[in-house]
Order: C-alpha cells, then structure tokens, then sequence
C-alpha cells in the first residue's frame, strides 16, 4: 500500500540530508486568477511586472491545468495528488476523507519545514497538518470585503523567513543536519484577485480588451477594471516575497513557483470545466536548474504537483497517487508529459449547482453535463448588491440581450448546456461552439466520451 511507502521515505532522507543540499520550495498561490490577465501570458494591457520578470528568468507554462474550478477542491487535489472524488472533496466548501495524506506528511517525512501562510481552504486539519502562519493584511476601512479578507502581509513573510535564516546560521560548524536547517516548503497563498475586487485606481476601463466570453457594458468594464486592479496589487505582493527571499539567502537555492487555484469568477470561467475555469498562470524559478526564459506548452495537471514535490524533495514515486512528477520537463529534459487531463466541477452547497466533468486533449474537449435540465447559475448571475460586481454587471448584460443578437447568443450559450459537448480548442480556444452533434464529429466524440467514462 502507499503508506507503507513512509519508511522508504525516511531513509531516503537521512541518505540525502548527509549527502546534498535540498532546495527549498516555495509556492505563491493566488486565488482566481485566469491565464489571460498577466502580461506574459500576451494581455498588453495589465502591469504585473513581477509575475513578468519571473517568466523572464524561468519557465513559463501554457498548458497548467487545475482538476476543479473551484477553490477546495482545487486546492485538495494540489496538496495531495488525488482526483477529487479520490481525495473527496469533490464540492466547493466539502471535507477531504480522514485516512488519506497530503504535501505536509510526504515532505515532514523528508526533513522539510511545511508552512502555508494566509489562506487555507482545505479541511481537516489531520490531514492538511500544515505549520500554518496568519499572514493576513488587517481590513482596509476604505475597501470593503466580501467573501474574502485582504491579502498576503507580506511583512508577516518577511520575519518569518528571517528568523528561519537566522537559525540556520547559528549552528557550529560541522554540525549534522538538524531541525534549524530545515529545508523549506513554503505556500504562500494570497487572497488576490479573488471577489470583492479592489477599487480600480490604475487602469482606464474604457482601454481594456473584453474577451469574447464577456458581454461589453459599462458595468463590465467597471468591474474588469477592478479585477486588473486587484492582480496588479497582488503582483506587488510577488515582487516583495523576491525581494525576501534574496535578502536572507534563499533566492539561489530555490524553486520559486507563481500559480493560481482557477479561473476568474466572470461566467463560462471558475465554476465551470471550460479552460477559461481551469487553466491557469504557472511558472517556475529555479536559477542553475530551470533555463531562463524558456516556454513549457506540455499538459500538466494539479494533480502532479504533489508527486512533483515529492520528487525535488528525495522522495520515492508513490504509485497509488493519481499525479506523477513533471520534474523531468522542469529540468528541460523532456518537452511532453500528459497527452489528457481530466476535470470536474460538482457544486458549492446551494449555489454554483450545474456539475460537470470533462476530458481534454491537445486540441479537443469533451463536456459532460450531469444536470442538463439545470439553468447555469452561479454567485455571479445571483448576488445582489454588490456595485460594478456580480448581479449588477450580470443584470447589464440581460439588459443589452433584449436589443442586441450576439449578447443574447453568448448569454444562451452560459447559461444552457446540452448533456455533451465537443470543443476544438484549436479553432475555438474559448469553447463558444460546441460541435457534439455534428456528424464529422462522431468519431472524437465516442473516444473522448469512452475516456472520461474509463
């Protein structure tokens, strides 16, 4: 069983910690932030000049994918390796099962310090036994929050990695290893760009590019001018946590890692299997091991991560998690990885109720809708109140439907699915035309459908 696998991993750390010198890992975790808004990934309009310069000095990937558009689910299956309905977490807000083990047992057990600062959104905390640090911003007077607190304090970040420094270096030569030369494995999860978004103090809103799957209203540009506003905050909060990491000496030996959990909370993105929802910002910094500069377009899923950490950690390869590391495409070693991934979105208690699971290949997606006969709806289509955000931007749209054919087109595509769908994101990258019933079709769609229902 993989449990047994505990006392292999500690041997190997002994051999290791006598033998090399771990790198330490550590992970910034944004919270709804789509591939599309970060100005290496080709939006010219947004500043996240941190998040650039890491592109510019790693490896940025093109085909990162999470396993659910939603934040617990999401997050259970990067800490473990295990699919949602393995781990179990499969809605938003929902528990993982009591006997399965997550990052902090694999790499605790591999002599490393496992610390997740800020966010946590994983229960229970048996088996997410993190070493957990409220770095958390105080409430902002001025910017009212709903559904999220402010961000990462990134002084709380700061002392902590200068007091783990500080240990390190009073030990007397010639010392083993021990517990204050820990290696690091640090997530620091930030609350950004996640709702209620920040007042837009940047950007013009009447300048910004709106993708295919929004509907162009005042409104929407109001609220999209807040959501690049509240990732170019957080890019902010990057660019500190380098500068860190450099002063108190681990910049060098350090994979440094920029991701985020889904998609933006716009509809057709998070809360949905479509790659607006699922795809996601990944790069990796790692001087001496990743090649600067370089560009990753094989298909990785968050389910590897783990297993990936494992690996960089000294750990053996657990056969019985469903991720496998991707360490080999880090290190330039090898271009491909996965030729499909797999997804599923299955609710968040009352709301969000439209379940859906998905296979994709390099170029085709396959849906499958398990509630066809439900009308889409999610936070974004039903909370009110909310100025320039959700239902008040949704309602403009409704509005714009009744003079306007396209609006009404795209909004019948959102809000209605058809039990299955077919995409071919090569010609149609954001999944507005599903092509399931067409005859030429056929083929793809009875070999996709067979994968998903192996």
């Amino acid at each position: 069983r993989l449990y047994a696998a505990t006392g292999v991993l500690a041997v190997l750390s002994h051999r290791r910690s006598r033998s090399a010198r771990k790198p330490h890992i550590v992970m910034f975790l944004s919270d709804d932030h789509g591939l599309g808004f970060a100005g290496c990934y080709g939006n010219k309009a947004i500043q996240t000049p941190n998040i650039d310069a890491l592109a510019r000095e790693g490896m940025r990937f093109t085909n990162m994918f999470t396993a659910s558009p939603t934040c617990v689910p999401s997050r259970s299956v990067l800490y473990t390796g295990l699919y949602p309905a393995r781990n179990g977490a499969m809605a938003n807000h929902s528990v993982c099962k009591l006997d399965i083990k997550s990052l902090p047992f694999y790499l605790k057990t591999l002599s490393y310090r496992v610390v997740l600062a800020d966010k946590i959104h994983v229960k229970p905390k048996e088996v997410f036994d993190f070493e957990y640090i409220k770095a958390t911003l105080p409430p902002d007077p001025s910017q009212p929050r709903r559904y999220r607190d402010e961000g990462l304090d990134t002084k709380i970040v700061d002392e902590f990695l200068a007091a783990h420094a500080k240990s390190k270096a009073r030990l007397p030569r010639g010392s083993s290893v021990g517990q204050a030369e820990q290696p690091l494995c640090m997530i620091l999860a930030d609350n950004s760009p996640h709702v209620i978004w920040e007042y837009n103090k940047t950007y013009d809103p009447a300048k910004l590019p709106i993708p295919p799957y929004m509907v162009d209203t005042a409104k929407t540009r109001i609220g999209l001018a807040n959501y690049y506003q509240d990732i170019t905050t957080m890019d902010k909060r990057i660019g500190e946590v380098m500068i860190s990491l450099k002063k108190y000496g681990y910049e060098d030996n350090t994979l440094f890692i920029y991701t985020s959990d889904q998609g933006p909370e716009w509809p057709h993105c998070k809360w949905t299997v479509y790659d607006t929802g699922l795809r996601t910002p990944f790069i990796a910094r790692w001087p001496g091991k990743v090649k600067p500069g370089t560009t990753c377009d094989a298909m990785i899923s968050f389910v590897d991560i783990t297993p990936t950490f494992i690996d960089i950690a000294g750990g053996p390869l657990l056969r019985d998690l469903d991720g496998r590391s991707f360490l080999d495409v880090l290190l330039g070693k090898t271009k491909t990885f996965r030729d499909k991934i797999f997804a599923s979105h299955t609710g968040d208690g009352t709301m969000n109720v439209f379940p859906q699971r998905c296979v994709r290949d390099k170029r085709y997606k396959y849906v499958l809708n398990l509630r066809p006969e439900n009308t889409w709806t999610t936070h974004f289509t039903k909370v009110e109140g909310i100025p320039n955000s959700h239902k008040d931007i949704w309602d403009s749209w409704l509005e714009k439907a009744k003079t306007d054919t396209n609006t009404a087109k795209l909004l019948d595509i959102i809000q209605h699915h058809p039990a299955e769908e077919l995409y071919d994101t090569k010609t149609d990258p954001y999944e507005l035309n599903n092509i399931a019933d067409k005859p030429e079709s056929k083929l793809i769609l009875d070999k996709m459908r067979s994968e998903l229902k192996q």
